[in-house]
């Protein structure tokens, strides 16, 4: 009998506990990710500003096509250095998210038309990009690895 109550006892604690756990919006997330990733991305990028930095942690990691860039401090480093052209078409498009918990994988490409201030030249970049991201305590998301790598026409 005291086995029964025990078990009847643990059932309860256990639907108590898992009825009472945060409910995570998978669309919310998504959402989230691809403002994150893509939209502001490109809105901030297309008006010339850095606020992109404030979309990495602190210790962020960014792969980019030529190096490696070691915390926000290095990235808002290397943004700054895309002031040397004029953007005439860029976008970016995420095509998957994974969501497990705090964290989410995004995956996407990025097509951008450029004229180098210097030279008068004209850029075209053709990449794929992918952004590992982290729920912070308030609930918003932020990118803490960045790999980006060039595709072939």
């Amino acid at each position: 009998m005291k086995r029964i109550i025990f078990s009847i006892l643990a059932i309860c604690l256990i639907a108590g506990s898992i009825s009472c756990q945060e409910k995570i919006d998978i669309e919310a997330d998504e959402q989230a990710l691809i403002k994150l990733t893509a939209e502001e991305w490109d809105m901030n990028a297309k008006a010339g500003n850095l606020k992109n930095v404030d979309h990495y942690t602190e210790d962020a990691i960014r792969i980019d096509i030529g190096g490696i860039y070691e915390g926000k401090e290095a990235i808002g480093k290397l943004f700054q250095s895309h002031n040397e052209y004029t953007i005439l078409f860029m976008e970016n498009k995420v095509e998957k998210i994974w969501v497990s918990g705090d964290l989410a994988t995004v995956r996407g490409s990025f097509l951008g038309s450029f004229i180098l201030k210097e030279s008068g030249d004209t850029l075209h970049a053709k990449e794929a990009w992918v952004d590992v991201c982290e729920r912070q305590s308030d609930g918003s998301w932020r990118m803490v690895l960045t790999i980006i790598t060039e595709l072939n026409d």
